[in-house]
């Protein structure tokens, strides 16, 4: 059985107010009667995402040439993102599932984007302030396109000279990003300057250490490692959700504050909507639900029984009703997939 006690021991520190269930339904509907308002609303929510990604990859191609970009198209985008705030949201569930490590640079400050508006809405952020942390994560690595595509998707281990190349990529984005030096964008380039750095100083490219480093920087750095680690890369595989987690929690618990790794916690959930874990009866289910309560113990589907044979009738285990039942493992998609097949 998989070790939950740090994540568990983190849990209990939470001081906060009884969260409500968050619960993905499935919509039942008659073809012939069109699409229903919440599927319409679903798929205006996937058109926002490839919008998004469109307005990142316009920006970047415009620093590839040495010309400038307007913020404000981003930001006419980034106010319909901030606009709904739900873990069925279908932008978050692609910012977790979807995965191509050919576009993993503009999935990457979008998917960040995403997941960082949901740490500032969890800790009371204004719309305002979750706009501003919202842009700041969106740009954060636009000095990644200054770096050459040998190096950026090298499918192979990178030379200690090449991380170092990697390691630039804040400092572009900060040049880059200082252009914007009015007043109300102050921020923007300094932040990215700093997703990188740590508080307890391990970080780079100056070694910052505690209230040095910006909230938004703070919040983005978390988030940024997240998205990485659930997501393949050219030279690596994707982690399961789970995997990613303890990794954080486990190796890089002092290079947070505890009230964001708290509060990513609860807004993520150990097990994410979608995701797949494995039962100590061997059962495979789907998560469909999450209790903020009980982070170890959600809602799910069987897509798998003991035996590994596929379920083919809907059949759905709440862990907090079966406590002989409970979690050992998450597995990935893939593996899912291979034992149906």
């Amino acid at each position: 059985m998989v070790d939950f006690r740090d994540l568990e021991d983190l849990n209990k520190e939470k001081q906060r107010q009884k969260a409500p269930k968050v619960s993905f339904q499935r919509l039942d509907s008659d073809p012939d009667e069109g699409p229903s308002d919440q599927e319409q609303a679903d798929e205006n929510r996937k058109n926002l995402y490839q919008k998004i990604s469109d307005y990142v990859s316009q920006a970047f191609d415009a620093v590839k040439s040495q010309k400038g970009f307007d913020l404000e198209p981003g930001y006419r985008l980034l106010r319909k993102m901030v606009a709904v705030q739900s873990v069925r949201d279908p932008m978050f569930i692609m910012a977790l599932h979807l995965d191509d490590p050919q576009k993993f640079i503009l999935r990457h400050s979008v998917n960040v984007a995403i997941f960082a508006i949901k740490i500032a809405a969890r800790l009371g952020f204004s719309k305002n302030r979750q706009l501003q942390i919202a842009m700041t994560a969106l740009l954060h690595d636009i000095g990644t396109v200054l770096i050459s595509d040998k190096i950026v998707y090298k499918k192979d281990r990178l030379t200690p000279q090449e991380l170092q190349v990697i390691r630039e990529r804040p400092t572009h984005s900060y040049n880059i990003l200082r252009s914007f030096d009015d007043d109300d964008h102050v921020y923007l380039a300094e932040c990215a300057f700093q997703v990188y750095e740590r508080i307890d100083g391990s970080g780079y490219p100056r070694g910052l250490k505690e209230d040095e480093i910006h909230q938004y920087a703070q919040i983005i750095g978390l988030v940024d490692m997240y998205e990485a680690l659930i997501h393949s890369r050219p030279q690596r595989e994707r982690l399961t959700h789970f995997s990613a987690v303890k990794e954080i929690i486990q190796s890089n618990k002092n290079s947070f504050q505890r009230i964001y790794l708290k509060c990513f916690l609860d807004a993520f959930s150990i097990f994410p909507i979608y995701s797949y874990v494995r039962l100590n009866s061997a059962a495979i289910g789907k998560v469909i639900e999450t209790f903020p309560d009980h982070p170890l113990r959600p809602k799910l589907q069987i897509v798998c029984d003991s035996q590994k044979r596929r379920v083919l009738t809907e059949r759905i285990v709440n862990l907090p009703d079966n406590p002989l039942l409970y979690v050992v493992d998450s597995i990935s998609e893939e593996e899912v997939k291979a034992l149906s097949s």
